[in-house]
This record gives C-alpha cells, structure tokens and sequence, in this order.
C-alpha cells in the first residue's frame, strides 16, 4: 500500500511547539496573548502578516532543525516499511515549494532532520497545500495528515488518518478515521 505522511502536526507535535513559543513570543513583546487556542496554526492569534513573519525568523529555524519527533513514530513507521508498504512523505512546510535559495535551504533541513530522527520513506516530497497532485501521482491510498483544509480536501479522493489534535477536533467528514498515537495509526493500517 502506498502511505503518505505529514510531518508537521503528525511525525512532530507542531500545535504544542507554537503554543509555547507563541506565548513567549507575546512576553518578549508585550502581545496579547492567544485569542483562539484552539485555532489551526496562526489562527490560534490575531497577528499580522509583519508579527508572523518576526515570530517565524526567531523560532522557526529552531522548530525545523530540533522539533522532537512524536513517540513511536520512527518505530512504527519502519514497522510499515519492513510490512511492505511504500511511505511517502509529503509536507507543504512553509518555504520548501519555493524554488529560491530559501526553499533548497529548507528542503534540505528537512531531509537532514528525517534522517537525524531515523525516518524511512521511498519518498519524500514537497508539496503546495492541499496536496492533491502529489497524491494522485503518486497513488496514495492513506494520508495520515492533521490539517482541517488539507483533509477537507483530500478525503474525496483518498481515505484519510487524521491525527487528533485540539485545532481538528470538529472535522466530522466520510473517509476520514481519527488517529491519536502512532500505535493507534499501525493498529488502523494493518
């Protein structure tokens, strides 16, 4: 079977990172603090295009080279290699589509930490959101992917892992099974 994978908010923790970070981020410079904890992302405050971009050039290099990878999911993840599926990592990380010194950088970050985390994959690719292109050439039949819009516009065209996090709690959609560790992801595969 051919697996896509995301990696922010499913191979990491992402909601938990901005969360922490955001909130100093606000200390630092005397910002209101969250206005929709539960929000997906940047949703999760009312900023500016100007306030995201500083936030990002303070703590996204520290997020992309050193987020932790989610309990188990490197182990569960080589389980579903060595079970005889093909894994696909698909990702519309912020700057890797770009075709600029910007995104090489960026794609090459994110290649360094999947090897650093012992990630397997057959393939790793960079996607514009919602990622359906990429699924189709690539005959994906299960994304495990955690973003409301991405899996509001993939589950049509492919059955959907959606790994439960407070921002995507409301998704109630056909095709979509709700996913909460790594553990529960192989259980729901095999």
């Amino acid at each position: 079977m051919n697996i896509g994978i995301d990696i922010d908010g499913v191979i990491t923790n992402e909601d938990e990172y901005i969360l922490a970070c955001t909130s100093k981020y606000c200390y630092e410079n005397n910002l209101e603090g969250l206005s929709n904890p539960n929000g997906y992302e940047f949703n999760k405050l009312n900023w500016s295009k100007e306030i995201i971009d500083d936030y990002r050039e303070k703590y996204f290099d520290e997020y992309v080279d050193n987020s932790p990878i989610r309990m188990f999911a490197s182990e569960v993840i080589q389980k579903l290699k060595n079970d005889g599926h093909n894994i696909f990592i698909i990702t519309g990380r912020h700057k890797c589509t770009r075709d600029t010194i910007d995104g090489e950088d960026m794609r090459n970050r994110i290649k360094n930490w999947l090897d650093k985390n012992n990630i397997v994959y057959d393939k790793l690719l960079f996607a514009k959101v919602p990622k359906i292109k990429e699924i189709k050439e690539n005959k994906i039949e299960i994304m495990i992917e955690d973003s409301p819009s991405t899996i509001e516009a993939i589950n049509k065209i492919v059955k959907v892992l959606c790994y439960d996090n407070r921002y995507n709690r409301d998704l109630k959609l056909d095709n979509v099974t709700r996913v909460y560790s790594w553990y529960d992801i192989y259980n729901k595969i095999i």
